[in-house]
């Protein structure tokens, strides 16, 4: 029962949406940034994702999603660390996310701090999930990358 990190291929899409949809993640610009993503697999099934959309040298974390049955198993944090590490070195300096039950393991695992949401709003305008109604009342968390 061994677990594969790997990137994301374009044939995982449909997995991704659906690991999404079990956890009541929105799926909106999934699809235009899976390039992004970092999947875990097990057995053929994919059981956890992460991913960021890149605006210059800021990006917005997203979708950090493991299966029900698989969480409380570190793999959440280890597939935010894997993507940190993946938006260092693609040059991004600044990474920010939205959460609305989720804050707590950001701060403490990941040292995210608590942000103001209109300080991103013209940079990250362009994404669909930061427009999305239901996270306009997300928590905003932002932490800054060593590159």
């Amino acid at each position: 029962m061994g677990r594969l990190f790997r990137k994301a291929a374009t044939g995982d899409l449909e997995s991704v949406l659906a690991l999404l949809q079990s956890v009541s993640l929105p799926s909106e610009g999934v699809r235009e940034h899976l390039n992004t993503f970092v999947v875990v697999e097990q057995d053929g099934l994919i059981i956890g994702c992460a991913g960021y959309e890149p605006y210059g040298d800021l990006a917005l974390l997203r979708s950090v999603a493991v299966r029900p049955q698989s969480q409380n198993s570190e793999l959440g944090s280890a597939l935010v660390t894997n993507v940190l590490k993946s938006a260092a070195a693609r040059g991004v300096k600044e990474l920010v996310l939205l959460t609305t039950t989720a804050k707590n393991f950001f701060i403490r695992r990941h040292g995210f701090e608590v942000a103001v949401r209109e300080d991103f709003e013209s940079r990250l305008s362009a994404s669909s999930e930061w427009n999305l109604p239901r996270c306009s009342s997300a928590v905003v968390l932002k932490k800054t990358l060593k590159n």
